[in-house]
């Protein structure tokens, strides 16, 4: 009969050396496996919670700001407008546009209480950013007021400096609260 083949001695060493090497490879490449699948678990857990706070966030904007304090916020420049409209009659005295920018300065302390306060709950920069264009709208009515080369009763003059920026304070601060997002 005939003698069966064996393997040589060599060749089974090296077999179990490969089969060892290929145990250990599966063993890194599970262990790098549960590695990543937990580091992706994670940041998406993170994201997740990063979301939910930007939701809550904008939640927040929406329920204190849009919903009951924007009233304020078109009722200030109507008032305001209505006010600055005093500034067209010719020939007023340095007294009479100083109570005329006195009332304008009730009109923004009060913007800022029945507003824009509130948006400090919701985001300091949102808040920031909105205190700055009320205060710059602010200065620059007080400086157009007092600046004794400007004539506000001249109607094209009076649309430039002040309706124009009225309009334009408005816009930025809506554009704002609406661009707001967490």
């Amino acid at each position: 009969m005939c003698e069966p083949v064996s393997e040589p001695d060599g060749m089974n060493n090296f077999l179990s050396i490969l089969d060892i090497a290929f145990k250990v490879a599966a063993i890194f490449i599970a262990g790098f496996n549960a590695y990543f699948a937990v580091k992706i678990f994670r940041l998406k857990s993170e994201k997740d919670e990063n979301e939910k706070e930007r939701d809550r966030k904008i939640q927040l904007l929406k329920t204190l700001v849009l919903d009951h304090s924007l009233i304020h916020f078109h009722t200030f420049f109507e008032t305001l407008e209505e006010s600055l409209h005093e500034l067209q009659k010719p020939n007023l005295t340095d007294d009479q546009k100083e109570i005329i920018d006195e009332k304008n300065a009730t009109y923004f302390i009060g913007l800022r209480s029945k507003f824009y306060d509130s948006l400090l709950a919701v985001d300091e920069t949102l808040y920031e950013e909105i205190k700055n264009d009320a205060d710059n709208l602010q200065s620059h009515l007080t400086d157009t007021i007092f600046d004794g080369g400007v004539n506000l009763s001249h109607l094209p003059k009076y649309d430039e400096l002040i309706s124009q920026k009225l309009t334009t304070a408005k816009t930025n601060i809506l554009k704002k609260l609406f661009d707001y997002r967490g």
